[in-house]
């Protein structure tokens, strides 16, 4: 355990390295076996979101500099680029290569290996998500009046626009990119079946969700906003439309985070209180790994093989 002191916005591992982002701008790689942790790049003010690049080598980072920055383990940090406004949403893709940013109303493009954006594209209002798809190459944005898809190997793309009244935040590409989930400012969600364009509501939450995980073959989508982990079924060509969710871990607290482990039916839930649980969900069967008392939990990540997680608290 490390005592940071400032809220954590975002771990991703880097190898068996944990990337840590901060509410003080800084990146600081953590190795559970060495001690102490190694302070890298420094945004001026905090971090606000983060990606893996698409090499995995690096950490991508957008802050409330206006800045994207990509910072190696070894601390070497370029800056990818310079807005005029907060960076509130960044996505790569290790399969096409792309790293997309969100900031105000843009979805700012850098083609593969570039280290400066190569264009951008306007949407109906502030992005509130973003999400690409398992190529990598189809762009999800979510905003208030639905969501937009569009292509981003294309400069000339136009957005085509899928409407759904409301105000749409984080978002969730199946990555067969053949569904299409945002959360709702009314304490829900929003389903698209593509091509098709079905909608769909999942109704019920106690708090807006902002955190989703796929399952291993992408057969269970699991989400944050209530009192216990909501995973939604997709193993049908429909999807979860007609049938209930399944609900685990159910606490006196609301599940802020959620994570599957990458090669087994486990799925590990940070709670608001701070608590941590792994739940196997084919029978419930659950195992504390941190006990309440922190701060909320505001970053929860599995390594590459599922062999190590990490989380982070808004205390540090």
């Amino acid at each position: 355990a490390l005592e940071l002191d400032e809220p954590v916005s975002a771990i991703l591992w880097v190898g068996d390295e944990a990337a840590v982002a901060l509410g003080d701008g800084t990146v600081r790689f953590c190795n559970p076996d060495e001690a102490p942790a190694r302070i890298a790049a420094s945004h001026e003010g905090a971090v606000l979101c983060a990606a893996l690049d698409p090499s995995r080598a690096a950490i991508l980072t957008g802050g409330d500099d206006g800045r994207v920055l990509r910072t190696d383990r070894e601390g070497l940090v370029t800056e990818l680029g310079r807005f005029g406004k907060w960076v509130d949403h960044l996505v790569a893709s290790p399969v096409s290569g792309f790293v997309v940013a969100g900031v105000g109303k843009e979805a700012i493009v850098w083609k593969p290996g570039a280290g400066v954006p190569s264009h951008r594209y306007a949407f109906p209002s502030t992005i509130g998500g973003l999400a690409l798809d398992g190529k990598g190459k189809r762009l999800a944005a979510s905003h208030y009046g639905g969501a937009s898809l569009v292509y981003v190997s294309s400069a000339d793309s136009t957005p085509a626009l899928l409407p759904w009244g409301g105000s749409h935040l984080a978002c969730a590409f199946r990555p067969e990119g053949d569904f299409l989930i945002t959360a709702t400012q009314e304490l829900g969600l929003h389903g698209l079946k593509l091509p098709e364009r079905t909608d769909m509501m999942m109704r019920g939450y106690r708090a807006k969700t902002r955190s989703f995980s796929w399952s291993r073959r992408n057969k269970h989508l699991a989400t944050s906003g209530d009192v216990r982990a909501v995973i939604w079924p997709f193993e049908a060509k429909d999807g979860p439309m007609g049938k209930p969710p399944m609900l685990v871990g159910e606490r006196p607290s609301v599940v802020t985070q959620v994570a599957f482990q990458p090669n087994s039916t486990m799925l590990a839930i940070g709670y608001e209180d701070g608590a941590v649980f792994l739940i196997r969900i084919e029978d419930d069967a659950y195992l504390p790994v941190e006990e309440p008392g922190a701060g909320s939990v505001t970053a929860l990540a599995w390594n590459k093989d599922g062999s190590r997680l990490g989380w982070g608290c808004e205390d540090g």
